[in-house]
């Protein structure tokens, strides 16, 4: 059952003037919080989007960008947060835009190399190392790491 838009309200915050949090909740069992990061005009979109969604009647064939950062936030594996950056917009699996790192160690972690389209060679960058998160935060490319792993 489709909840309505004031009630999808309740899962979202506004944590600056740029940055909401979508709540666990939001959709069925995601794992993590979402973040999205916007400028108004896509605040905007982003938001007309959802409302667009909540009233049914055959707006497209794509879930709300807040709803496939939440999809995200449901994978197996998925550490910390789902992340919309500031291109953020509804894609086919994970929104345009949208970031999440997962745990290898995890045996139920999944690697989605096609979480986003590919109709204009768009897609998912991998990267792979051999540092784990404490050989990150020490090495001479990793100083300011912390800056960013607290926004992230």
């Amino acid at each position: 059952m489709s909840r309505s838009y004031n009630d999808e309200l309740q899962y979202l915050d506004k944590i600056d003037k740029n940055c909401w949090r979508i709540k666990k909740g939001f959709v069925p069992n995601m794992q993590v919080e979402g973040v999205f990061y916007v400028n108004e005009s896509l605040e905007k979109l982003m938001f007309e989007e959802l409302r667009n969604a909540c009233k049914g009647g055959g707006f497209g064939g794509f879930l709300p960008a807040m709803k496939q950062i939440g999809n995200v936030a449901a994978l197996p594996g998925i550490v910390h947060r789902s992340i919309g950056l500031p291109d953020c917009h509804s894609g086919y699996g994970f929104a345009i835009g949208n970031m999440a790192a997962f745990d290898m160690s995890d045996p139920n972690a999944v690697v989605s190399p096609g979480g986003v389209g590919f109709d204009i060679n768009c897609g998912v960058r991998l990267l792979r190392t051999n540092l784990d998160e404490g050989g990150f935060a020490q090495t001479s490319h990793g100083r300011g790491s912390g800056v960013v792993q607290k926004r992230v």
